[in-house]
């Protein structure tokens, strides 16, 4: 699906987008948009190495972005009794589309969200202490959160 192409700029990229129905693949899009960079949301599953490929035959970008995730819905309490189609989406997925876009020599950038980290004694609750990439993972306690964690 293509969805707005560079506002009538000239741009030197293309972009390649995955998870246009999630909030940082959604704000991928709009930036693009804003500064005129020509980009397309894949249009498959990342499990799908054959679909991946024709994306980026089709498209021919010039950097590939990875925002996509299964959840669930209503939340990621759908992971617990659906741990098979987590783990093909966000690791098995990750991975392929990762693999594909080495063969054909394309930087890959992935984004991994959610539950990564939990509120502890150095990070509490309304203290507005963030947490950094250095900082030791810290919420195992969801299926989603372990499918992430493998990814990063």
């Amino acid at each position: 699906m293509v969805a707005s192409l560079n506002g009538g700029h000239d741009s030197q990229y293309k972009f390649l987008i995955y998870g246009r129905m999630g909030w940082i693949g959604g704000l991928l899009g709009k930036l693009c948009a804003e500064q005129g960079i020509s980009y397309e949301y894949g249009a498959c599953r990342l499990e799908n190495r054959a679909q991946i490929q024709e994306d980026i035959d089709r498209m021919k970008p010039t950097h590939v972005f990875n925002a996509a995730r299964v959840i669930g819905r209503p939340n990621v309490d759908w992971c617990e009794s659906h741990k098979v189609e987590t783990i093909r989406a966000n690791v098995v997925g990750t991975f392929t589309l990762a693999d594909v876009c080495k063969q054909n020599n394309l930087l890959l950038v992935n984004y991994a969200t959610g539950c990564i980290f939990e509120y502890d004694e150095a990070h509490p609750l309304g203290s507005g202490i963030g947490f950094k990439e250095e900082d030791t993972l810290n919420f195992f306690g969801f299926y989603y959160s372990r499918t992430k964690a493998m990814v990063s």
